[in-house]
């Protein structure tokens, strides 16, 4: 046979196997609706005629309540709605959404722990309601608009919620699922996030298109996730409920408050059956499965937790460090640079005898920034009572020290965790040590504080918080990717 039909025989079979490895890359979908209007005097007429269309299509989706909404369906008796609702995930979305002040507002003149106790004051009633209402834990939080903040996950540990989901562009890794906070988070999605408009048919097909797309590009990598958000009130007005009550820090009286445009039926039932539609689509491409939040805590189960890291793991894990503070891998696994400072401390300071140590999850950064000095020269014994101090503060407070104390010297952890992986990869049998500067690059994946990181209509004209984003970058010491099982 001529070579050149050979090759072209050849070409032909890797085309069939990636086409066939691009059908089997099993694409994670996953649905959820913020469900938020609760200033509307008649029932909710949306909400069943979307259940009834996932339940049709046999699809669980998540939906994020405020904690008003649920209340406001209880005191009109709507137990059809509240049954259909529990047949899906149930998530959390704050107390009143929008009335001022809003989260980011009144937490960012608040340090971590004052923090997490305000939002525990202000959306805990909310939260206990949806949780009795619907007869569950919420298996989820997300975020009124853009008002985001990272107290909010130390009170969401607090209550048992597992993940974080929403869109936004505040902490992320730009289309990957990530833990933060020891939380899964399906937030940042860029590209990975999308939805059809419910304008008709050109949204339509620009909706499937996109989609489309999505599709094609994760399939070539083996598979994904993908985000798509609703708001209910979306298929039954034509102007966002809240947009005409508190639109840029607006606060009136519960009298003034007016009710948001309603669509025409017609526009209505279009919008419900393009829905219908861009779901069956989706449903039907190859190897597409849709995900609640609860399928999500499986999918992404962090594998980490307990598990054992040999001598040779944790010196490739030192000599990471020794170059930047941020996440590290170990095999399939992922290690934040608050785990992996644990980790290195229980190393350091492990029995002679010992050949591993277990990782332990969940560890949050520094609450606060601290300036320290990140040059000097120490005896082995300073630096390894400075080590079992620093182990205590993290085993006893669950998160890393704002300040390791080397004597009365003060170092910032950054630099106090790049001289302890030096030591640790170097095994030098010398008495002294020299501290190493840390370079601490994990931050990056915070946004800079901007007015465009928090632009939402609630907002007042200008708001930022820039106390939010040092805060959220003091925690990308938890960050890490979510690796799919």
């Amino acid at each position: 046979m001529p070579r050149k039909i050979v090759t072209l025989a050849v070409l032909a079979v890797l085309v069939l196997l990636a086409a066939r490895a691009q059908q089997k890359a099993a694409v994670y979908v996953t649905l959820w609706f913020d469900t938020e209007d609760y200033t509307s005097p008649e029932p909710d007429t949306i909400i069943l005629p979307l259940c009834r269309i996932l339940e049709k299509r046999g699809i669980r989706a998540t939906f994020k309540l405020i904690g008003e909404k649920a209340r406001d369906l209880e005191r009109k008796g709507q137990k059809d709605v509240i049954e259909a609702l529990g047949r899906h995930d149930i998530g959390f979305h704050t107390t009143y959404h929008s009335q001022p002040p809003a989260v980011s507002a009144y937490l960012d003149r608040l340090d971590w722990d004052d923090g997490v106790e305000e939002f525990l004051r202000r959306e805990e009633s909310g939260f206990r309601d949806t949780k009795r209402i619907f007869r569950r834990v919420p298996i989820c939080y997300g975020q009124p608009g853009n008002s985001w903040a990272p107290q909010v996950f130390g009170s969401l540990r607090r209550w048992g919620v597992p993940v974080y989901l929403d869109e936004g562009t505040h902490v992320g890794l730009k289309g990957k699922p990530f833990y933060y906070c020891g939380l899964l988070n399906v937030y940042d999605m860029a590209d990975q996030s999308t939805r059809m408009g419910l304008e008709g048919a050109a949204d339509y097909e620009k909706g499937i298109a996109a989609f489309g797309k999505i599709h094609e590009t994760l399939a070539q990598q083996g598979g994904g996730l993908v985000s798509i958000y609703y708001h209910p009130n979306e298929f039954d007005h034509t102007e966002f409920w809240d947009a005409v009550i508190w639109a840029r820090g607006a606060n009136p009286p519960r009298e003034r408050w007016k009710t948001a445009v309603k669509r025409t039926p017609e526009g209505r039932r279009q919008a419900l059956e393009y829905f219908d539609r861009y779901v069956e689509f989706m449903q039907k491409m190859p190897g597409v499965s849709f995900v609640p939040a609860s399928d999500l805590v499986r999918l992404y189960a962090d594998r980490s937790a307990g598990r054992a890291l040999a001598r040779s793991e944790i010196r490739e894990l030192a000599s990471a460090l020794t170059r930047e503070i941020s996440f590290q891998n170990v095999g399939k696994d992922y290690l934040s640079a608050a785990e992996a400072f644990l980790v290195l401390l229980r190393w350091y300071l492990r029995n002679s005898s010992a050949d591993a140590v277990r990782s332990e999850t969940g560890i949050l950064g520094p609450v606060r920034r601290e300036s320290g000095r990140s040059e000097g020269r120490f005896e082995k014994w300073e630096f390894r009572r400075s080590c079992k101090e620093a182990l205590d503060v993290m085993e006893r407070r669950g998160r890393v020290p704002e300040i390791v104390w080397m004597g009365s010297v003060p170092v910032a952890p950054a630099d106090f965790l790049a001289t302890l992986a030096s030591e640790v990869w170097n095994e030098s049998p010398e008495t002294g040590l020299s501290l190493k500067k840390g370079n601490f690059t994990a931050e990056k994946y915070a946004a800079e504080d901007s007015e465009r990181v928090f632009d939402w209509a609630i907002h007042p004209a200008g708001f930022h918080a820039p106390h939010v984003m040092d805060l959220a970058k003091l925690q990308c010491w938890t960050l890490k990717p979510a690796v799919a099982h």
